[in-house]
């Protein structure tokens, strides 16, 4: 083929190796520099994947070794000589292939020519954050600053009556983003059209109005006076305040009127859909709108680019404005790539498409209007399937895709061959996507003969039951039906991906796994900073760090951790208690919240002393974070979540103030980080993702519920484009312009075709086994979609409860389902209880009485500097010796100099009087040299260990390890040396280094006298 068109790749056919194969060609064969490809993918994990792949069999090729993939080896590619020559050249200059996103390529062309682009050359990209913030500072003062003007106050009350300020500030954060249109757009050929569309609608309403004038029932009656209000409306071609008035009664949904045909009823429908929006059409008016906010546009504008921000929308029409309005730069890129492949294009939105024009041009043209450029022959190709375009609400129009490909001077090719699928599969695909798919037209799928037979497609349906009821069912359903597979050795858990549209219902689906011990890992689209676990987490962190921060602190006790009712809460804002230091003031019936206050206390008294990753382990010890997270419908998810932040954390500062600060700063500069990914492929747990999630990946078993399901509201935004014609449609609040009515028509048409591709998208993830479920659905469902396709082969539903429909080349397994109650397992039945044996348990009592009377008479902690005998003596020189000379100051001061000087460079540590005396005669003794050459030194080692019932905790002064001989050590500088009182203290040390260094027989023990420097082993 020649490499100027289009490679049309449905699913499962090979399109990255064949995307692959053609840069290899052009590498091998042709003999094309790296630097003059340009390869563009949707994703950077696509962009990874693809160069990876080149790169692996680039040098298996030049190894002379064969790729399985390709059938072959360097003799695909003419001369193997001179093919393995161009391939080592490929291979080292491998990193000058610019494949990336068609955003870091705006990027990158940017940062070549910031002058043309008009942007900062140390620009940043903005995901959005900083522009937000931005407006959220500019917003509201100019606003204060306008309403001063007496006139522009006097316009705005004249738009409260349509538009309300919430509104009006969504449609001003709109207008700012790049390459927003700031004025209406004329055209006389859609006025001309508007007009006559008017007229037409007119002359329906009388018809219906003549075909019922003798209707006498009540609810005919109604539609009759309806559409009498609705033919002045369009006959008069504007809105009067009383048609207005009237026409705004029209509220979903449409009645059903007794007596009408469906033809009549779906004509009634539609003129009250087109009344509902013409008596909010106002050109004028919205003009006068879009005048009165363009200061405060331009002023957003050049402040946000005096920062040195640019959006990723920015990226594309800055790029596409240096392609288009600076002919010698396109000229440069167009000399530069000798071929240029782009993939995915079916997700790519028309900016894109545009800036793909302008690089593709004929060498010697230079037009200024896309519509009107002629690609190069053998430069551009188009990779994607419009059967899997599903990205509308981020832009992707098809249409554009159908006129950039139609451009292409070369003959196009499809990739049919599924090499992912089973053919019972792809049978089944193929019946389904041939009677849903109608934009673009269907291109079946052939199956790969590689892939035997042996899939199997099941349905799940669920009678008499509405959406609510279906979901629950549906969901114990899937979880009995995996549970089953799993211990029957069909599959493994791991082997099953759930496939839903939106996650909001997701929790169904996890509750029933959880009561059947199904591990699950949920995908979510929440952003990592957004998820609740982190946030319950950092609002512990934050009242740890600061208890007087009044919002933190509400946050966790509203949190699982606190879980106070409001009323509680209230209690405690009334008791001024809102802060963990005044514990005392908590009514006495929070005693959780006593105890809660208690453990954020002791923490913030130690946030200040230790390290912020020895805090949150100690957090996550206290506190029960994971189990919590764990608990919820996210699963694993949440609890990767928890493991991330507090990995993030412990890097990011040496307190947890430290900590706290920079996430603070990195969180406005990444908002919309994304979650912490799970090892799926080393966790045996079904995946529970997004169909979008999805796209792109294969799973051995696929499960897509909720199949009953409407098509719900289309997301339209306060601006709606039509690429092909510059059509604009402005909206906002009960105000819009003319063309904003044929925009928003047209926005329901290809979402409504979009959900039928999100079907096909799903059914072709599965590699064996596919299930499908839904309740009682209406008829513009994706499972009425799916019976209606199934009936048109001659597969008709019947009544029975299990039933197999067999069509050509595939069987249907079909299971009429009642309501599923929730699979509660009911407690055990205690079995009948002995006759009670009273001594017995007066024995029992009696010992226990015992042991408490012992533990209670035991310090709750004891220290092992605590075990030594009393020194009277020591006592009395102590109340007599001067406070100068003070022992227990002397030797504080020696413990701390000698945890934290550098051991090889004693020379460094500078004191004075007793204290310099006692450490000159350590640093010279033989002990010191030891400590100073051993192969590991630990210092201040803190330890908590438990011995015969007591919990002992101290402090280690000095463990240090001499080949395979570990020592304990502990300073003292008495003047007496009597080592036989530290014999308590000696054995609790060495159990506890023993233990925790996992010793066969406990180390050795030394007192170490600072003042003689002499060491005493006990």
């Amino acid at each position: 083929m020649s490499p100027a068109s289009s490679i049309e790749a449905g699913a499962g056919t090979g399109k990255t190796t064949r995307v692959v194969r053609l840069l290899l060609q052009s590498l091998l064969a042709t003999g094309t520099e790296p630097s003059r490809l340009l390869a563009l993918t949707f994703t950077v994990r696509a962009a990874n994947e693809m160069r990876d792949r080149l790169g692996t069999w680039l040098a298996r090729l030049v190894a002379g070794e064969p790729v399985g993939e390709l059938h072959g080896g360097l003799e695909l590619f003419g001369d193997p000589a001179t093919a393995r020559g161009r391939g080592l050249r490929a291979l080292a200059e491998l990193d000058r292939i610019e494949i990336g996103t068609i955003h870091s390529f705006a990027a990158h062309l940017l940062r070549q020519y910031p002058l043309e682009g008009g942007v900062s050359p140390a620009f940043e990209e903005d995901d959005g954050m900083r522009a937000a913030a931005l407006f959220r500072d500019l917003w509201p003062r100019w606003l204060d600053g306008r309403l001063a003007d007496p006139a522009a106050l006097e316009f705005l009350q004249s738009l409260l009556g349509r538009i309300e300020l919430v509104q009006l500030r969504l449609f001003a954060e709109t207008l700012c983003e790049d390459g927003a249109p700031l004025e209406l757009t004329e055209d006389r050929g859609r006025a001309e059209a508007w007009r006559v569309r008017l007229a037409e609608a007119a002359a329906r309403a009388e018809a219906l109005l003549g075909a019922h004038a003798d209707e006498a029932r009540i609810t005919a009656l109604r539609a009759m006076r309806a559409l009498e209000y609705m033919r002045r409306l369009f006959a008069a071609g504007a809105a009067t305040p009383e048609l207005t008035r009237q026409v705004s009664l029209l509220t979903p949904p449409t009645p059903t009127v007794a007596g009408w045909t469906a033809e009549e009823q779906e004509t009634y429908r539609q003129l009250r859909e087109l009344a509902r929006a013409v008596v909010e059409v106002d050109d004028r008016q919205m003009a006068s709108l879009l005048a009165w906010l363009r200061p405060f546009v331009e002023q957003f504008r050049r402040e946000y680019a005096r920062r040195g921000h640019v959006s990723f929308q920015g990226l594309l029409v800055r790029a596409r404005g240096v392609l288009r309005d600076h002919p010698d730069v396109r000229d440069r890129l167009k000399q530069r790539f000798r071929l240029i492949v782009v993939d995915e294009f079916q997700d790519t939105d028309p900016l894109q498409g545009e800036i793909l024009l302008y690089l593709g041009e004929r060498r010697e043209a230079c037009e200024m209007d896309w519509r009107r450029i002629e690609v190069e022959p053998g430069k551009l190709v188009i990779v994607g399937d419009p059967k899997q375009s599903i990205y509308l609400f981020r832009g992707a129009d098809l249409e554009a895709y159908q006129e950039v490909v139609g451009r292409l001077p070369g003959e196009g090719e499809r990739l049919t061959v599924n090499y992912r699928a089973r053919p019972e599969l792809v049978a089944f695909v193929n019946v389904v996507g041939r009677r849903t798919i109608q934009a673009p037209a269907y291109v079946p799928l052939d199956p790969s003969p590689e892939r035997g037979p042996g899939g199997t497609v099941e349905m799940m349906l669920f009678r008499g039951l509405g959406a609510g009821e279906a979901r629950e069912s549906e969901a114990e359903a899937i979880a009995e039906w995996v549970a089953a597979g799993v211990a029957g050795g069909r599959f493994a858990a791991g082997d099953v991906a759930l496939l839903l549209r939106a996650l909001g219902e997701a929790h169904h689906y996890t509750d029933a796994f959880r009561r059947r011990g199904i591990d699950f890992a949920i995908e979510g689209e929440k952003h990592f900073y957004a998820a609740q676990e982190v946030l319950d987490l950092l609002n512990l962190l934050g009242a740890i760090a600061d208890p007087t921060n009044e919002l933190a602190v509400v946050g966790v006790l509203r949190s699982p951790l606190g879980a106070i009712r409001d009323r509680d809460l209230l209690h405690l804002r009334d008791a001024d208690a809102l802060c963990p230091f005044d514990a005392e003031r908590v009514p006495r019936g929070l005693p959780d919240v006593r105890r809660l206050y208690q453990a954020i206390a002791d923490l913030h008294e130690r946030a200040w002393r230790v390290p912020v990753g020895d805090l949150l382990a100690e957090v996550l010890e206290r506190f029960p974070l994971a189990e919590i997270a764990r608990a919820t419908f996210r699963g694993e998810q949440a609890v990767a979540n928890v493991e991330k932040l507090v990995e993030a954390l412990t890097a990011e500062g040496t307190t947890l103030a430290a900590a706290l600060a920079e996430y603070r700063r990195r969180f406005g500069e990444h908002e919309e980080e994304g979650e912490a990914p799970l090892a799926d492929e080393q966790l045996d747990a079904v995946r529970i993702l997004s169909i979008h999630k999805a796209k792109g990946l294969e799973f051995p078993v696929v499960v897509v519920p909720d199949l009953h399901r409407g098509p719900g509201d289309a997301a339209e935004g306060p601006i709606l484009r039509e690429w092909l014609t510059g059509m604009v449609g402005f909206r906002c609040g009960r105000l819009r312009n003319r063309d904003r009515v044929a925009a928003e028509e047209r926005y329901r048409r290809i979402r409504k075709e979009e959900t039928r591709r999100l079907l096909y998208v799903a059914l072709t993830r599965a590699k064996d086994r596919l299930l499908l479920t839904g309740g009682k659905s209406a008829s513009d469902t994706l499972l009425a979609m799916i019976v209606a396709a199934l009936r048109e082969e001659g597969l008709v539903l019947g009544e029975e409860a299990a039933q197999t429909l067999r069509g050509d080349g595939f069987e249907v397994s079909v299971r009429l389902c009642d309501q599923i109650e929730p699979a509660w397992e009911p407690p055990p039945v205690p079995a009948a209880a002995p006759a009670p044996d009273y001594e017995a348990e007066r024995a029992a009592w009696v010992e226990r009485e015992a042991a408490a009377r012992r533990l209670r008479a035991m310090p709750l902690l004891r220290r092992p500097s605590s075990g030594t005998e009393p020194d009277l003596e020591r006592t009395y020189r102590l109340e007599r010796e001067d406070a100068e000379a003070d022992p227990l100051s002397i030797g504080s001061r020696c413990h701390d100099l000698l945890a934290e000087m550098d051991l090889a460079h004693p020379e460094r540590v500078v004191v004075a009087g007793e204290v310099a005396t006692i450490l000159r005669s350590f640093f010279a003794s033989e002990v010191f040299r030891e400590i100073q050459t051993a192969d590991e030194v630990h210092r201040e080692v803190p330890f908590v260990i438990t011995l015969d019932g007591e919990v002992w905790s101290g402090q280690i002064d000095l463990l240090y390890r001499r080949g395979e001989r570990w020592i304990v050590a502990d300073y003292k500088s008495d003047r007496d040396e009597r080592p036989e009182r530290h014999r308590l203290q000696a054995d609790v040390y060495t159990r506890a280094a023993q233990r925790a260094l996992h010793l066969a027989a406990p180390p050795e023990f030394r007192l170490i006298y600072l003042r003689t420097g002499r060491a005493v082993r006990l």
